[in-house]
């Protein structure tokens, strides 16, 4: 059975729909992502730079002060090193992945979305669709609002797509 004009662009619309969401939300996370990793490694890098040039300056002289230093900023990059601070990044690197990968489902859904089509079976297609979609945002960790801006500017300026 055919599909009427009104189900055709409902599926269409619903479609349509799901793309955008998963193209702006694919971007969010991968700005997020790229957020994450940076801050994950100055969390590291930074404290135990500092935790070697104080340890170096605690070695010149006789002043505890250097070697405070370098045993508290030791502290902090053994600290985030432990607990993981690029797991983040990480966690939004793959929803950014499973964002993208439904986006191409969702872009080929469309492109073969035809008024000739069995209602019943593009019915349940998208259904499956939309349910992949929910299950991403159900184990999703919220993406900071301030990726969720950079992203939509990207997408907006043509530089994400």
């Amino acid at each position: 059975m055919s599909l009427t004009d009104s189900q055709f662009e409902a599926l269409k619309n619903q479609l349509e729909s799901m793309h955008g969401n998963c193209l702006y939300s694919a971007q969010a996370y991968f700005e997020a992502s790229k957020r994450a990793e940076l801050w994950g490694r100055l969390m590291v890098f930074m404290p135990a730079c500092i935790s070697a040039i104080s340890g170096f300056m605690s070695s010149l002289g006789d002043r505890a002060f250097w070697g405070g230093i370098a045993a508290v900023a030791g502290a902090v990059a053994a600290t985030a090193s432990f607990l993981g601070a690029t797991k983040k990044a990480s966690d939004f690197l793959t929803s950014a992945r499973a964002y993208t990968i439904l986006r191409h489902k969702v872009k080929l859904e469309l492109q073969f979305l035809s008024a000739e089509a069995d209602y019943g079976e593009v019915r349940r297609r998208v259904e499956e669709l939309n349910a992949e979609y929910t299950q991403i945002v159900a184990i999703d960790i919220p993406v900071p609002n301030r990726s969720f801006g950079v992203a939509s500017r990207r997408i907006e300026q043509g530089a994400a797509s």
